[in-house]
């Protein structure tokens, strides 16, 4: 058996975790992680601000790749390649000597909203230009342009320094191509003003040879890229700034080489260069999403993934690009299709909310175990109640003021609620999120036509366990689910692409090779016609109440 690894790693907002993915044996043989937080902000000053310094993601990089050069060295492992997965949106700026000029603004600083809708109006009337019909190019504050139109606008000192505007996942692989932040002092980087004051040596680095790269997947979370080609729509740039264009990393495709790791981070993980040793390629790389995709195989049209964590996101491949204007972001994938997602505010978080306040007694508290065991007494539908999860506004669909409700109380119902009796409220909220998914689910097929019909669901996330929520899903949805066992699916995914550049081949062609561990357990749509009655009637009350509401 081959002693050849690939090295994936995540840079995420809470996060950067590493795997070392041996693909003989189609096994991680070693992870590591390193935790960060967020910028420390008074956001009553700066309401809607979410800001980390990427200097936080060299330091977790350090302590990743320390973790791991032991194993290397003692298992004999071969490193072959590298991947490199990161959180969308973030605005990185970097000046001409590639030193951070402020913290990166991340995927869910809100700061810039009146920046989205001054970009998305102008941006609207070049598409019509662009694409030669009617269309709304809509970005929301958490894209990256609206991020670099607000920073000219308050911070015109810093914008002038700027040279590149990269994102999280092209400045990990900046750093790990040419050695930039090997010298880290870990021990003198402890604190937030420490991290600040770090300035990368650059000594080693010819800069001006040097062109920060990215991919389509992670260029489509800026806001600038064609809906149908990986290229920047360059008008788009020009409405914020003349120079934007010359700023922006050069886009790769799926399966490019966008550097090699360099001699400094080879050091650090304990691989030393001796004469003939190939040199160890790093991939194009990709968004946090885009390399999920990749970790669950979902590469082929027909497939979507199912995330229920706090909030609940589904994204799936499409021969189609998303039509311009839908409440679905319009994403590229990791190997050059498209990869409509769409993200909802209200998962999980409620469901905590509703066994915390309904479904416990001050004597006695319920486990979601429990909880779920009482509402399969329950039938489909609860008795005609119908709960609208939006406890903290919505995202999908816009609704930012809209609110939870309980409706259609009755007798029937308000005695099943009665004395404590937990399942019926448990259950109610759990059919409130899943209509809320398939509305969702709905609206991607809607904005790509033939293009997405997906036929089976990878389902991952904390809420992926309960038995009763995986079979209303596949009832509600109407689609076969599929449970991948890996947790970290974004930073196998970033190893998937790496041992794709590494071969040589398409990323699709590679990662159709590679096994990824399912549970046993597939959770097929019921042939009950009367429970699929009930569940449509049930639908189409949580329909027509959050309309008359909320639209």
């Amino acid at each position: 058996m081959s002693d050849q690894v690939y090295l994936g790693i995540d840079c995420g907002t809470q996060s950067t975790k590493a795997v070392l993915y041996h693909p003989d044996s189609h096994t991680i043989k070693a992870r590591a992680a390193a935790t960060y937080d967020l910028d420390p902000c008074d956001t009553t000053q700066n309401p809607g601000r979410a800001e980390q310094h990427p200097h936080k993601w060299i330091r977790a990089l350090h302590a990743c790749l320390k973790e791991l050069s032991p194993i290397i060295k003692q298992e004999g492992y071969k490193v072959c390649g590298v991947g490199v997965s990161g959180q969308q949106h973030g605005m990185v700026p970097l000046d001409e000597n590639f030193q951070v000029i402020r913290s990166a603004k991340l995927w869910c600083d809100v700061e810039a909203s009146l920046e989205a809708k001054e970009f998305s109006a102008k941006a609207t009337e070049v598409m019509k230009e662009v694409v030669g019909s009617e269309c709304i190019w809509s970005i929301p504050p958490g894209f990256t342009a609206p991020k670099v139109m607000w920073m000219k606008r308050n911070e015109p000192t810093l914008f002038e320094k700027v040279r590149w505007l990269i994102l999280p996942h092209d400045y990990v692989n900046l750093c790990l191509s040419t050695g930039l932040g090997y010298d880290m002092n870990l021990n003198e980087c402890q604190s937030e003003m420490e991290l600040i004051n770090y300035r990368p040596s650059i000594s080693h680095i010819d800069i001006a040879s040097v062109i920060p790269t990215t991919d389509a997947g992670d260029a489509s979370g800026t806001g600038l890229l064609h809906p149908e080609k990986p290229e920047y729509v360059q008008e788009l740039a020009k409405i914020i700034d003349d120079g934007y264009n010359a700023c922006l990393p050069k886009i790769l495709a799926p399966n490019d080489v966008s550097g090699y790791l360099s001699e400094q981070w080879r050091e650090i993980m304990g691989i030393h260069t001796v004469e003939g040793d190939n040199p160890i390629p790093i991939s194009v790389g990709t968004g946090d999403n885009m390399a999920s995709a990749l970790g669950c195989k979902c590469t082929e049209p027909g497939t979507a993934v199912l995330s229920l964590g706090t909030s609940g996101t589904i994204f799936g491949v499409s021969e189609t690009p998303v039509t311009p204007g839908q409440p679905v972001a319009p994403f590229n994938d990791a190997t050059g299709r498209h990869l409509p997602l769409v993200c909802v505010m209200s998962c999980t978080g409620v469901l905590n909310l509703v066994l915390e306040h309904w479904c416990s007694q001050p004597d006695e508290k319920f486990s979601h175990l429990e909880a779920t065991m009482l509402a399969e007494e329950v039938p489909p539908g609860c008795h005609g109640l119908t709960f609208l999860p939006y406890l903290g506004g919505e995202r999908t669909p816009d609704w930012p003021h809209s609110f939870g409700a309980l409706l259609g109380v009755n007798p029937q119902n308000m005695d099943c609620m009665a004395g404590g009796k937990s399942g019926v409220m448990y259950r109610c909220a759990l059919e409130g999120i899943t209509y809320l998914m398939a509305e969702a689910l709905e609206q991607m097929r809607t904005s790509c036509g033939q293009g997405f019909q997906p036929k089976s669901v990878f389902v991952v996330g904390g809420g992926s366990t309960n038995k009763l929520w995986r079979q209303m899903l596949a009832d509600v949805l109407g689609v076969e689910l599929t449970f991948p066992t890996e947790s970290e699916s974004a930073a196998l995914g970033a190893a998937f692409q790496a041992g794709a550049a590494a071969s040589g081949m398409k990323v699709d062609e590679y990662i159709a090779k590679q096994k990824v561990d399912v549970e046993d357990c597939v959770v097929t749509p019921t042939t009950d016609q009367a429970k699929l009655r009930l569940y449509r009637e049930s639908m189409e009350r949580y329909r027509m109440y959050s309309s008359k509401l909320f639209a």
